[in-house]
C-alpha cells in the first residue's frame, strides 16, 4: 500500500460495503461495533489482512480494493468461522486459507459475472461457508470448539423491534438486539432510504412467512430472517432506483427469498448447514439478471454512496439531460413545421409510431403558386444533414419523385438512407430527392454533413422529411422512441424534447466562439478577486482536475469538487461534492451554456435538490420524489444573451479575451478573474 492511511481505507472500506454503504466512517464505526464479540472482530480483521498480502504478493493492483467489493466476502467468510469457532491455531489456520480461497473465487466469478453486468455479491461467501462447514466435520478438534457466540452485552424487551434488530445484527454474525440498533442508527444517519427498506423488508417478509406457516411467533424467530432485510435494500435502493415501482419489485423479491430460506433450509439441514446469505444472491442476482436484459428504465446504473445520491443523480438525469433515451439532432437548417409527430394521425402508427414529418412552411402554407409541381414546394430540394455521427449501413437514390398528387404505393419509403450512430442505435430518413445522396454505404457521415437532399420519392403526398430511430439497420425495420436534443421554438431553446404538432422548429447553429472559450484543460487555473458590497475582501481560485475516471471538474482550495463536460453543443455542470462554496454557486448560476449565436434566448434548466435546500428539506424532497418524481423538479429560467448568463440568482459573464468565467456575481457578492 502507499501509506497507512490507505491501508486503513481498505480495511474499513468492506465492513461498510456490506451494508451496501460506502464511506469509511460509517466502516469505522461498524468496526467497533463487532467488538461486542472479539471473537467475530478479531477473525474478521485476520481474513482481511489475510487477503490483503496475498492480493499483494500475486501483484494485484490497489484499485481493485478501492470498491470494498473484492474483500468483503473474505471478510464474511473470517468473521463466519470466528462465529462458529473459538479462536485457537487451527481457526487461525482455517480462516487465512479460507480468506485467501474466497478473495480468489471473488475475483473470477466477478470476470465471468461482469460479462452481463451482475455483481458477485455475497455469493462466493455463501460457497466457501459451506464447503468450510463440511471439511469442519472432519477436524474433530476444531468441530468440538463450537461455543455459545454470546456477545458481550445484549438487551430483551417484548417488541417485534426485538426480532428486527437481532435479525440485522445476524447480517454480522452477531444476532445480537444491541447491535442491531446501532447498526440501523448508523445506517440512518448515512441513508433513510435503506433505513426504511430495511424495516420494510423485514416486517414483510415476515408477514409473508406466517401466512405461509401458519405462525408469527415461528417467522419472527427465524434465523434467516435477515435476507429479507438485505434483499429489499438490494432491489429498491442499490441496484435498482429507489422508486414507488421498485418498491414492489423488492416486495416481490422478499416474499421469493421466503420460500428460497426454508426450501433451502431444509436442503442443507442433512448436514446442519447454515443457510447463511444463499436465498438473497439467488434472488437479487435472478432479478438483477432479467432486468438488465429486458433494458429496465429504473435500473441503477451508477450507483452512489448513498441510494438518495443516487436517486438525485437519476432524476437530475431525467429531467436535465433526458436519461439513457436516445437523443438525435434535427435533420435540417433554419426552420420547419411538425407535419406528422409520434403515434400520427396517419402514417405513424403501431410498430412505426416513433417517427417525425417536417415540412417547410411560409404564411401558413407549405408552397407558392398553386402548388401543383414540386419546385412549388419550399421543403424541395432542401439539404438533410445528418442527426448523428456514424457509419451509412443501407441507402438508396434511384426513384423518381413523385408528381404532385400520386405517391408510390410498392415503394412505401422511397429513397433513404440508414445510419448506425456511433451509440449503437440506427437512424432512417425518407423519401429523398432522387440521385440526391451525397454518401454511400460504406461512408463515416458526422453530425449536421449534408448527406441528401428533401424529396417526394415513395408513399409521399408533398415534399417532406421523414425521420426514425429504429434498432436494425435495414429497411421497413420497427421504431424506437427517442428525443431531439435542442432546439429553437420562438426565442425558446428546448433540450430534450419532442416538438408537437404544426410547432415551428428551428435548428441549432453552433457558436464556436464559444466553445472555445468553454475548452478546459488539466491543470488550468484561475484566480479571482473576490468582493462584497464593491469592496475587495479577499482572492478565490479553482483549478482543473480529473480523476481516474477520467472525468473533469474545478477543484477550490477547499477540496470542494464541480463536475463538468463539454459535448458537441454545450457546456455543462453535472455535479458537486463540497460544501458551501463559490463553486456551488457557480453551479447554480450556469448549469449549463449553449454554444448558440441568437441573442436573449431563454432555457430552463433544473438544479438538483441538495443544492438550493437545506439537508432536512433536501431529504423530505428525495423521500416524496420516491413516490412522485416531480417533487424533485426544481425549475430556474435562464437567459442567455451574447456572452452572459442570467437567472433571478444572478449571473455570469464569459471572458472575452481568454477561456473561463469572466465575472460571477450573486446577491452583494462579486468575483471577477484576475487578469495575469
Amino acid at each position: 500500500m502507499s501509506s497507512y492511511k490507505e491501508l486503513a481505507y481498505n480495511i474499513l472500506k468492506p465492513y461498510s460495503a456490506i451494508l451496501f454503504l460506502n464511506h469509511k466512517v460509517a466502516g469505522a464505526l461498524i468496526v467497533l461495533v463487532t467488538f461486542l464479540n472479539p471473537s467475530v472482530a478479531i477473525s474478521g480483521i485476520v481474513a482481511i489482512m489475510a487477503t490483503i498480502i496475498f492480493a499483494k504478493v500475486i501483484g494485484f493492483k490497489d484499485e481493485y480494493f478501492s470498491d470494498g467489493f473484492y474483500i468483503y466476502n473474505s471478510l464474511l467468510v473470517g468473521m463466519g468461522v470466528g462465529f462458529l469457532f473459538t479462536p485457537s491455531l487451527t481457526s487461525l489456520v482455517l480462516i487465512v486459507i479460507s480468506a485467501i480461497f474466497t478473495f480468489a473465487l471473488s475475483f473470477m466469478l466477478n470476470k465471468l459475472f461482469s460479462v452481463y453486468k451482475i455483481p458477485i455479491l455475497s455469493l462466493p461467501f455463501s460457497i466457501v461457508t459451506m464447503f468450510i462447514y463440511l471439511a469442519s466435520l472432519k477436524y474433530s478438534t476444531l468441530y468440538s470448539a463450537l461455543i455459545n457466540n454470546a456477545t458481550i452485552y445484549d438487551i430483551h424487551f417484548n417488541s417485534s423491534f426485538y426480532y428486527f434488530f437481532k435479525s440485522l445484527g445476524t447480517i454480522f454474525f452477531l444476532p445480537n438486539a444491541i447491535v442491531g440498533i446501532l447498526l440501523f442508527l448508523i445506517v440512518l444517519y448515512f441513508s433513510r432510504i435503506l433505513s426504511v427498506m430495511m424495516i420494510v423488508g423485514f416486517y414483510f417478509g415476515v408477514l409473508i412467512h406466517s401466512f405461509l406457516v401458519g405462525s408469527y411467533e415461528q417467522a419472527f424467530t427465524n434465523p434467516y430472517t435477515f435476507n429479507y432485510i438485505i434483499v429489499a435494500t438490494a432491489l429498491c435502493g442499490i441496484f435498482l432506483l429507489p422508486t414507488l415501482r421498485n418498491f414492489f419489485i423488492a416486495l416481490g423479491g422478499v416474499a421469493i427469498s421466503v420460500v428460497l430460506v426454508d426450501a433451502i433450509n431444509i436442503l442443507f439441514n442433512y448436514y446442519s448447514i447454515p443457510v447463511f446469505t444463499l436465498p438473497f444472491n439467488i434472488t437479487v442476482i435472478t432479478f438483477i439478471f432479467l432486468l438488465s436484459m429486458l433494458y429496465y428504465k429504473e435500473f441503477n446504473y451508477n450507483i452512489k454512496y448513498t441510494p438518495e445520491e443516487s436517486l438525485s443523480s437519476y432524476l437530475s438525469s431525467v429531467f436535465r439531460f433526458g436519461t439513457n433515451m436516445i437523443k438525435i439532432s434535427l435533420p435540417f437548417s433554419g426552420e420547419w413545421s411538425v407535419y406528422q409527430a409520434f403515434d400520427g394521425e396517419w402514417t405513424h402508427k403501431g410498430n412505426y409510431k416513433y417517427a417525425y414529418d417536417f415540412v417547410k412552411v411560409k404564411n401558413a402554407k407549405t408552397y407558392k403558386n398553386e402548388g401543383s409541381i414540386l419546385s412549388d414546394y419550399y421543403a424541395f430540394g432542401e439539404s438533410i444533414l445528418s442527426p448523428v455521427s456514424g457509419y451509412v449501413v443501407d441507402a438508396r437514390d434511384d426513384l423518381v419523385d413523385n408528381v404532385i398528387g400520386e405517391v408510390d404505393r410498392v415503394n412505401n419509403w422511397g429513397n433513404y438512407i440508414i445510419i448506425k450512430s456511433d451509440l449503437g442505435f440506427f437512424v432512417e430518413i425518407s423519401h429523398l430527392m432522387q440521385h440526391s445522396l451525397m454518401a454511400k454505404v460504406g461512408d463515416y457521415v458526422k453530425l449536421n454533413q449534408v448527406i441528401a437532399k428533401c424529396g417526394n420519392s415513395g408513399y409521399s403526398p408533398e415534399p417532406h422529411i421523414h425521420i426514425q430511430v429504429q434498432e436494425v439497420g435495414v429497411i421497413n425495420a420497427f421504431t424506437k422512441e427517442f428525443l431531439f436534443n435542442e432546439y429553437y421554438v420562438e426565442n425558446r431553446l428546448l433540450f430534450n424534447s419532442l416538438p408537437k404538432k404544426d410547432e415551428l422548429v428551428k435548428s441549432i447553429i453552433i457558436n464556436k466562439n464559444i466553445y472555445s472559450r468553454l475548452i478546459f484543460i488539466l491543470d488550468d487555473e484561475f484566480i479571482y478577486d473576490l468582493y462584497r458590497d464593491d469592496k475587495l475582501i479577499g482572492e478565490y481560485g479553482f483549478s482543473v482536475k480529473m480523476n481516474s475516471k477520467g472525468e473533469f471538474y474545478f477543484e477550490d482550495r477547499d477540496k470542494n469538487q464541480l463536475y463538468f463536460y463539454t459535448d458537441t453543443t454545450m457546456f455543462y455542470f453535472y455535479s458537486y461534492i463540497g460544501k458551501e462554496s463559490y463553486l456551488k454557486k457557480l453551479f447554480i448560476l450556469v448549469p449549463r451554456i449553449p454554444y448558440i449565436h441568437r441573442k436573449s434566448i431563454s432555457f430552463v434548466d433544473y438544479i438538483p435538490a441538495n443544492l438550493i435546500n437545506s439537508k432536512i428539506k433536501t431529504i423530505m424532497i428525495e423521500l416524496l420524489s420516491i413516490i412522485n418524481k416531480d417533487y424533485y423538479k426544481i425549475q430556474e429560467e435562464y437567459i442567455f444573451d451574447k456572452n452572459k448568463v442570467v437567472s433571478k440568482n444572478g449571473k455570469i459573464e464569459l471572458s472575452l479575451d481568454k477561456k473561463g468565467f469572466g465575472k460571477i456575481e450573486y446577491k452583494n457578492i462579486k468575483l471577477i478573474r484576475r487578469k495575469i
